[in-house]
């Protein structure tokens, strides 16, 4: 029998990683401790080793641990990771490592879908939304037997009416012509007698079923009085009594049963007649019955148009049943590029601002043109950016009405020419990926853009910025019965959302592609789903988390690495931010100095010890003590060569903003993140200055640019990899 005695104090689970031996690139054979539930910054000069510890080492070892313990047959789709160079690791946690960089290059991936957001939104919209008919604006209901009933007894009391179906004799008789067809005739189109034996048939098949009645124009026919059915003109709808009742709270059940049936036998649909009551004047004319028409399906009862019932699968653009099928989720098509086909805004129709009609080949389009824009008042003198959007949009889809077909009605008519070889090559120079026309880029088919909660598709709320859509879900007002269903996922969407605002990145918006983030926003991004997925007991490793951030949002990140820690989990950062370095419980700093000059453990303990022991050798501790600062040139440059100026910047957040750059000059654009500083430099600044230095328009960038001829060269230098 197994020895049950409690285990010994040596034997117990290890309150910290122990790490003995430690060799890796410039590593000096380092022991050190990180201990579990506690936040442990690894600091130091750059290049002493500080990312070979977290990631080289502790990460690699949590790595190849977590793949030996897969069976033989899953190690083999996996890298195969080398065992670190170092003695020994114990206590080790499964390790997830946060890196300060965005290797996502899915075109599917979006912010809401990388933080789960949007799998909530899915299930939100399946169970509290309601669909709206595209057509009319109607809501699209499906008629349930409950329903049907608490309307029809909502008349007077007393009232008398018909439950209906309609009567089709080829659902209920074999279909006609089912044995051989007779020579010279159609089996479409079966003889008299054939079709009179059929309806005797389906009608003789009713009365087997338990009905005795079917009803016409107002009069009730008896099956026991044949002589009364040779009055029914079977040519026109004949429907089956289900039953005759008169509203009174005791019918309820029996109303239902009645509603039951017809949705079984008349393929879901259900026909309430109310014959009218006794005429109040002898001599006006009879009064026609009312009629209810109910049907089980899921479609608008205006317009007849059926739409699919909101289940999560209709809300993702990942799957064939919900994505658009034109672009199949993509959000944009191979098509013409209207940026090709219009490469310079600035220059008007006469000027030529329409490419492919500046071709002799193709001069008659441009003529048609200008005899349109004379009848319809289009200048043509006018920069095409500064023509109305009317204009604008008459020029590119052009009028049919008027006989004209505009851009795209010239593309399509050379796409039916693709069998030449230079009208191939032709299209080729103006294809790209273009906004799916049949979408607009929101990705999910028109039945699932129908389905709004509070007036807003799930496209609609994707669309907004991460604090947008924390004030739309507080400010939700739902039924009882959809808060009961919902709630739980509330919750989940409001943490997450709440998560990515605290790591500051309230201005992004939830639809935007993670390809598009940078490697500051991605680590954050991951941060946040980390967060949401309430992991305990795990190693995560971050790779220098605050680079990018303002101050302001730092404690934010700090906050968030706190309650990392608080639920159970081990923090190993790689950080030379002072602000995280003293919110640290444990501190290892590396140095001496970079290379093979660093690699060496000058501290490793509680950061109160650290900065007590400010002058034992830690280049760290004595800046954070103040012992030593970067000093501040006491005398600054003054702008001697002039400046570079735009004005009327714009792109993604810039509010046509007016700058001028001194040059000669070390200048910094500063600001909160998310205020628009990459844009003005990689978006404004380095595309506006090729674009004028290849001749083409800046006028996408900004409204003027002046002293770029004082430039020899310019370099965007930005955090890609080599």
């Amino acid at each position: 029998m197994a020895d049950l005695k409690p285990r010994s104090a040596a034997q117990a689970a290890p309150e910290a990683i122990l790490v003995r031996g430690a060799r890796v690139h410039n590593l000096k054979n380092i022991n050190f401790d990180l201990p579990h539930n506690a936040i442990t910054v690894v600091t130091g000069v750059s290049g002493s080793g500080k990312s070979t510890l977290a990631f080289d080492t502790i990460y690699a070892e949590g790595q190849r641990r977590y793949i030996e313990s897969l069976s033989a047959y899953a190690r083999q789709f996996l890298e195969r990771i080398e065992k670190p160079e170092v003695d020994s690791i114990t206590g080790i946690a499964p390790a997830i490592a946060i890196r300060q960089k965005n290797s996502t290059r899915n075109p599917r991936s979006t912010v809401a879908t990388a933080t789960e957001i949007y799998d909530y939104l899915r299930l939100l919209y399946a169970r509290a939304g309601h669909t709206w008919c595209g057509k009319c604006g109607q809501e699209v209901v499906r008629d349930t037997v409950d329903q049907i009933a608490d309307r029809v007894l909502a008349r007077p009391a007393g009232e008398r009416f018909y439950l209906l179906y309609r009567f089709e004799p080829a659902a209920t008789a074999p279909a006609a012509g089912t044995g051989a067809p007779r020579r010279g005739r159609s089996r479409a189109s079966p003889a008299p007698d054939t079709a009179k034996e059929d309806l005797a048939r389906a009608l003789g098949d009713l009365r087997k079923r338990g009905f005795n009645r079917v009803y016409q124009g107002g009069r009730i026919f008896e099956f026991s009085a044949p002589e009364e059915l040779m009055d029914v003109d079977f040519a026109q709808p004949v429907y089956v009594v289900a039953d005759r009742l008169s509203i009174s709270p005791d019918s309820r059940s029996r109303l239902i049963d009645g509603i039951e049936l017809c949705y079984r036998e008349g393929r879901g649909e259900a026909i309430f007649e109310f014959p009218p009551g006794p005429p109040g004047d002898p001599q006006a004319a009879p009064a026609a019955p009312e009629r209810l028409s109910f049907n089980e399906r899921f479609e608008c009862k205006r317009c007849s148009i059926v739409y699919q019932e909101p289940e999560p699968r209709l809300f993702s653009f990942n799957n064939p049943y919900g994505a658009c099928p034109r672009c199949q989720g993509f959000g944009n098509t191979i098509d013409f590029d209207l940026d090709l086909v219009i490469p310079d805004r600035s220059k008007s129709l006469l000027e030529g601002a329409v490419d492919p009609w500046t071709k002799p080949r193709y001069r008659q389009p441009f003529n048609e043109l200008k005899k349109y824009a004379k009848a319809k008042g289009i200048p043509m003198d006018v920069p095409f950016r500064d023509l109305s959007a009317k204009h604008q949009e008459l020029v590119i889809e052009g009028d049919k009405a008027a006989g004209y077909w505009g851009v795209k009605g010239f593309f399509q008519w050379l796409e039916r020419k693709k069998y030449k070889l230079h009208v191939r090559v032709f299209l080729s120079r103006y294809r790209g990926y273009a906004i799916c026309p049949d979408c607009r880029g929101t990705r999910l088919r028109q039945e699932a853009r129908a389905v709004k909660i509070q007036g807003q598709a799930i496209t609609d709320v994707c669309k907004l910025t991460v604090g947008a859509a924390r004030q739309f879900f507080r400010g939700l007002e739902l039924s009882a019965m959809e808060s009961r269903l919902a709630q739980k996922i509330l919750d989940g969407i409001n943490q997450r959302l709440g998560f990515l605002d605290d790591v500051g990145l309230h201005y992004v918006t939830l639809d935007r592609l993670t390809s598009t983030l940078s490697g500051g926003e991605a680590q954050r991004i991951q941060l946040a789903t980390s967060l949401g997925s309430r992991l305990v007991g795990a190693l995560y490793i971050l790779d220098e988390p605050s680079i990018g951030l303002h101050p302001r949002d730092t404690h934010r990140l700090i906050d968030i690495l706190k309650t990392l820690r608080d639920l159970g989990n081990t923090i190993l950062v790689v950080e030379h931010d002072r602000d995280l370095i003293l919110s640290a419980d444990h501190i290892l700093d590396l140095g001496p100095g970079a290379g093979e000059h660093g690699g060496r453990l000058i501290f490793a303990g509680p950061r109160q010890k650290l900065l007590g022991e400010s002058r034992n050798g830690s280049l760290t501790a004595r800046y954070l003590t103040g012992d030593a600062k970067v000093p501040v040139p006491p005398v600054r440059r003054k702008p001697a060569r002039g400046f570079l100026r735009l004005w009327g910047a714009r792109g993604n957040n810039l509010q046509n903003i007016d700058l001028a750059v001194p040059l000669g000059m070390l200048a910094c654009v500063t600001g909160v993140s998310g205020s628009g500083k990459s844009t003005l430099v990689h978006e404004v600044i380095w595309q506006a200055l090729d674009a004028k230095r290849n001749g083409r328009s800046i006028r996408d960038f900004c409204a003027r640019l002046e002293g770029d001829g004082q430039l020899r060269e310019f370099v965007l230098v930005d955090q890609s990899p080599i």
